[in-house]
């Protein structure tokens, strides 16, 4: 098991290490084969796999200025729940809410991104 996947925590602070780096192949590691992204990038509606977020951190380059904050992680048993809030992600601000699931090896992954840009 990985140490980005030991936690929902961990998993969380890999989201936020693989976006600032874009560094696609730990995104791809912590979240789920099933995973889907779908939020509001300004008024249009997005509902996919997060293949759409690897291609555009792979095509474009992060700022020095990018941050994030993590807001809360609760964990009941096998599943959790995340918030955190994005600033200048490409030129862009972000609240993400993640569901996190336990799966059988023990580790930890993102089943859901729940996004909304502002």
């Amino acid at each position: 098991m990985s140490e980005h996947t030991k936690t929902p925590t961990a998993v969380v602070e890999a989201y936020i290490e693989g976006t600032r780096t874009r560094n696609t192949d730990l995104l791809k590691a912590i979240f789920s084969e099933n995973a889907r992204m779908t939020g509001y990038l300004g008024p249009d509606l997005l509902n996919d796999g997060p293949e759409p977020f690897y291609g555009a951190l792979e095509a474009n380059e992060v700022s020095d200025d990018y941050t994030a904050e993590i807001k809360s992680v609760t964990q009941t048993d096998k599943i959790a729940s995340a918030w955190i809030s994005e600033t200048n992600l490409l030129g862009m601000s972000f609240d993400n809410h993640f569901h996190i699931i336990q799966i059988q090896d023990g580790s930890w992954r993102i089943s859901s991104k729940l996004f909304r840009h502002y």
